[in-house]
This record gives C-alpha cells, sequence and structure tokens, in this order.
C-alpha cells in the first residue's frame, strides 16, 4: 500500500501513517516491502532508506520489549534489508551504520549472532573499494566478534577487505574461544572421569560387603556345625555320667553284703556256709 500511496502521490500525511501501520506489523513483513524506491524520495540511493529508517523508529516506538521473538524477526529483517542495498556504490557509510546499529538495538538480550552484519559489511566492503583503511575500520566497529560463529570467524580472519586491526581481533577471540572450548573439555573430562572412579568405588564397596556377608555366613554355619556337635558330646558324657550312677550303686551294694556276710562268717559258696555249722558238731569217740 505505501508503495501505491507514493506512485499516487499521495499526501504526506497518509504516507506517514502508513509508515506507522508497518512499523507496528515489522515482523511481519518481507525484504521485498521494505524495498522502495528512491526515485519520490532520495536521489542519491537505489532504494528509499530514509522511509525505512522512519518505519524501524516506529517499530521501536511500539514494540513490547517482553515480544523477543518479534524483536528477533525485525533484526534479522533489517540485516536482510542491508544485504540488498549494500552493494549500492551510493550507500553512505553513516546510513548503513544507522540501520545496523537499529538491527543491533532490535537484538539485545538475545542470543544471536553477529553473522548477519558481517554479511552485510562484508558485502558493502566488496562494492565500496574506495574507502580508507579508517572508514572501512568505522564500518567494522559495529561487527561484534565475540558474537560471530566460528565458520563466520574462520572466513573473516581470510578476508582481506578487513582492516588488519580487525583480523587482529578476530584472531585473538579465537585463541580465546579455542582456550575456553579446551579448559571446557578438559573440565568435562574430569568431571566423567571423577564419576567413573565413583562409580567404581561404589561398585567395589558393594562387592566387599557382598564379600563380608558371605564370610560371616560361612562363619556362622562352622559356629552352628561346632555348637552341634559339642551338644552331642555333651549328650554322651551325660548318658556315660548316668549309666556311671547307676553300676556305681549296684558295686557298693554287693560291697556292704559281702561284708555282712564276712562279719558272720559267711563266704560266698552254700558249702562254706555248711562248714561253719559243722565245726560245732560235737564228735563222740568209739569204744
Amino acid at each position: 500500500m505505501l508503495n501505491s500511496a507514493i506512485i499516487l502521490e499521495a499526501s504526506s500525511k497518509c504516507k506517514q501513517k502508513l509508515e506507522i501501520r508497518i512499523g507496528k506489523q515489522l515482523d511481519q513483513a518481507t525484504v521485498k516491502d521494505l524495498l522502495i524506491p528512491s526515485r519520490w524520495y532520495a536521489k542519491e540511493v537505489g532504494y528509499d532508506v530514509e522511509c525505512v529508517k522512519r518505519i524501524l523508529k516506529s517499530f521501536y516506538c511500539n514494540y513490547a520489549r517482553s515480544d523477543i521473538l518479534g524483536r528477533i524477526t525485525a533484526a534479522e529483517l533489517v540485516e536482510d534489508f542491508l544485504v540488498e542495498v549494500a552493494s549500492d556504490v551510493d550507500l553512505n557509510t553513516e546510513t548503513l551504520t544507522l540501520l545496523a546499529e537499529m538491527s543491533i538495538s532490535a537484538s539485545v538480550g538475545t542470543q544471536r549472532s553477529s553473522d548477519g552484519l558481517y554479511r552485510v559489511i562484508d558485502v558493502y566492503l566488496d562494492k565500496h573499494r574506495f574507502l580508507t583503511e579508517s572508514e572501512r575500520e568505522d564500518i567494522c566497529s559495529i561487527l561484534d566478534c565475540h558474537k560471530l560463529s566460528l565458520e563466520a570467524r574462520e572466513h573473516a580472519s581470510r578476508n582481506d577487505r578487513l582492516p588488519l586491526r580487525v583480523v587482529v581481533q578476530l584472531l585473538f577471540v579465537g585463541q580465546l574461544s579455542l582456550r575456553e572450548t579446551l579448559t571446557k573439555g578438559r573440565e568435562g573430562c574430569d568431571d566423567r572421569l571423577r564419576k567413573v572412579a565413583a562409580r567404581e568405588e561404589e561398585e567395589e564397596a558393594v562387592g566387599v560387603a557382598g564379600g563380608c556377608e558371605e564370610e560371616v555366613r560361612i562363619a556362622m554355619e562352622r559356629m552352628g556345625s561346632k555348637v552341634m556337635e559339642l551338644e552331642r558330646e555333651c549328650d554322651m558324657i551325660r548318658r556315660e555320667i548316668q549309666s556311671g550312677c547307676c553300676g556305681g550303686a549296684r558295686k557298693e551294694k554287693a560291697g556292704m553284703w559281702r561284708e555282712m556276710k564276712r562279719k558272720f562268717g559267711c563266704t560266698t559258696s552254700v558249702i562254706n556256709c555248711d562248714c561253719h555249722v559243722k565245726r560245732h558238731k560235737k564228735v563222740h569217740p568209739r569204744h
């Protein structure tokens, strides 16, 4: 509708209202919606970048800070738009930097990488090779090297269009990232080793406990066998004592009976008993 209003030469108030409506729904727009020809506005670029700046300002004035997904979508949309217009040789560095900073502002508080901005800078430097080293450094100042992915950082470190200072910074960030990765890997390896050692100690403790239980069980069985054996021996001794007491009583009674017969002058045989009577029989002599 905005393109139609521009073509039909609608009033500025009408176009302003349309820009505000677009800004409120920027997360639903596409890059094609933002590629507005500049023939009715600025003459120095192929697309009306000033109109896009007004739309972005409307978005920032109306968006909800809690809508993270909407902000990320808007930031990606601006980056895709900049990739399209960065090849225009008439696009000045101030306008590019301002739009890029708007995209960065929309990404605050999110985990988005800077790969999109790096792509914008790479295209812009490729189409603007006449820029001085200082101007290229100003363009690259919007790039956060710490938020580049590994692939983008490797590509940038070999990119001869980037200023030397930026390349050195990228290499330094790469070294820091590698060191952090190695440190985390070492810590993760140490954690795994500690877990394995703890698990082995636990298994060993369980095995030792199981072995102790087995030894106790065997000792108890042996002790039970010895107790049973002692009980049998005690029973045998008890029976022997009982039988011995009875035999002793009989022997004692027999001994007393012999002593009484001896006192009365009797022997153990009947003949011996009769002889005692014969000794008292009177014998008469023959005439």
